[in-house]
């Protein structure tokens, strides 16, 4: 054999290897349950020790096959999909869930609790959540999955930046984000705190302290549009409502922050890394900076002297806090379903729920006890081997600077009665996302004359031809839209 046509064929052999399910363990005579996560290798300390090692003792007749993959799993699950295999707990996305049940790779989860672990399992979960769960699949219209947790959008602010401007402004003073701030509390603040290089702020000075900051995507455009009152889809999910006034108002609020304040001077084309808006807060050259729950350890372990504090999202019409959601299913094809199911039952409880918060604090638990429970008010983190963290611990004394503003999302507002969480959904909202996050870059550069009824008609336009053509694809009706 020729040295290429043998390289040919262990690249072969590496890719089916890669892609072929692994077989079980057939010499210990348990039951293997496969259990496949995507993370970090740090992130092992949970889901390997705290997870897989403890269910195997509290389950001697079990054996928990352990996966960690990339970022690629989506991929592994549709080809283990096509050739009728699947592991007995997965982890999923929530913008991966309505698409994974549709094509039958969740096994129906609703059929299977009782009225009493109806009330257990269901009642536990923050009522923002719960209309997501409903999907459709080969088995019906269900529940195919359940929340691990629930990723939060937070307003973080430098507390130092605030107290030097109050200590030179006795007279002029900015409170701390609080709960209460509106578009307009925010405005202020960013324009009061920002500084420039010719001190001009209607001059064309460059900006050297940020007021106001944040990464250019679809998440904080959603926040803003759903603040003004906006819905992203019809109820069936087949037609986007962007284009309308509240999508108007939020792109506009955009820009009078970027041209009229001049407060907010985004880094376009999405994270950027060792320059983005992340880097420049941590630097302590943001004022008020708006991300995810996910980035405060990360703050935390890079600049470990930085006092800054998180507080809910300002509101505009209404009060609305983006938030995503990371779960758990089963595979359709998976061999031991029963077992896979208890085990699932164990990861949500809210038990396990706070070995989540408590190792890796990336996002709040989607369990209302865990949440409530003093689990939440501190944690432990992970360590490194050789000394320091991986993920800093929170003490209990920075419980109200870091993590406290989580609750506002799952409590019901006395605007609306409603929670303010909401997390974006629907069979094509990566679609969608992603058409957002071209217009974003094309509206907010410098030099963009593009107005926004113009670049809101864009975005649906395209996404409507990709939902249209997908759906010519699968032979199905054309969508009639007024």
């Amino acid at each position: 054999m020729r040295p290429s046509h043998l390289i040919t064929a262990l690249l072969i052999l590496a890719t089916a290897a890669a892609i072929l399910w692994p077989s079980p363990d057939l010499v210990s005579g348990k039951k293997t349950v496969t259990f496949t996560v995507w993370g970090m290798p740090f992130e092992d300390r949970l889901f390997l020790d705290r997870y897989a090692k403890k269910w195997e003792h509290l389950n001697p007749d079990i054996r928990v096959d352990y996966r960690r993959y990339g970022d690629d799993l989506l991929m592994k699950y549709n080809a283990w999909h096509t050739r009728g295999q699947g592991p007995e707990v997965l982890r999923l996305r929530v913008t991966d869930y309505h698409g994974m049940a549709a094509r039958g790779l969740l096994a129906r989860l609703d059929t299977l609790i009782d009225s009493a672990g109806r009330q257990r399992i269901l009642g536990d979960i923050p009522a923002h959540l719960l209309p997501l769960l409903e999907a459709d699949g080969p088995e019906g219209r269900g529940i195919y999955a359940l929340p691990e947790d629930n990723a939060q959008y937070g307003l973080f602010y430098n507390k130092k930046i605030f107290d030097d401007f109050n200590a030179a402004h006795p007279d002029a003073r900015i409170d701390y984000p609080s709960p209460e701030w509106t578009w307009d509390d925010l405005r202020r603040a960013a324009m009061k705190l920002t500084k420039y290089e010719n001190d001009d702020p209607r001059g064309k000075g460059r900006i050297l302290l940020a007021g106001f900051d944040f990464t250019v995507w679809a998440w904080p455009f959603m926040t803003f549009f759903a603040q003004a009152g906006g819905a992203l889809w019809t109820s069936d999910g087949l037609t986007c409502t962007l284009n309308t006034q509240a999508g108007v108002d939020a792109l506009e609020f955009l820009r009078t922050l970027q041209r009229d304040d001049r407060s907010f001077q985004p880094s376009l084309s999405g994270y950027q890394s060792g320059t983005g808006p992340d880097v420049l807060f941590a630097a302590g050259r943001t004022a008020i900076f708006l991300d995810g729950s996910w980035r405060i350890p990360n703050i935390e372990q890079v600049a470990p002297t930085l006092d800054f504090a998180v507080a809910p999202l300002p509101r505009g019409k209404v009060p609305a806090v983006v938030s995503g959601c990371v779960m758990w299913g089963i595979s359709a094809h998976a061999k031991y379903k029963d077992e896979g199911w208890k085990m699932l039952q164990w990861l949500i409880a809210p038990e396990q729920a706070i070995e989540y918060w408590d190792t890796l604090r990336v996002a709040p638990p989607a369990s209302l006890a865990a949440q409530n429970s003093p689990g939440f008010r501190s944690t432990r983190g992970i360590r490194k081997p050789g000394g320091g963290y991986e993920v800093p611990p929170m003490s209990p004394e920075n419980f109200d600077k870091r993590a406290a503003w989580i609750l506002y999302a799952n409590t019901p507002h006395p605007l609306t009665g409603k929670p303010p969480g909401f997390v974006p959904v629907g069979p094509y909202q990566t679609e969608l996302e992603e058409e957002i996050n071209r217009m974003l870059n094309e509206y907010l550069n410098p030099s963009s004359t593009l107005p926004a009824q113009a670049a809101l008609n864009q975005v649906v336009d395209h996404t409507h031809r990709i939902i249209d053509r997908d759906r010519a694809a699968k032979g199905l009706p054309t969508v009639k839209r007024n």
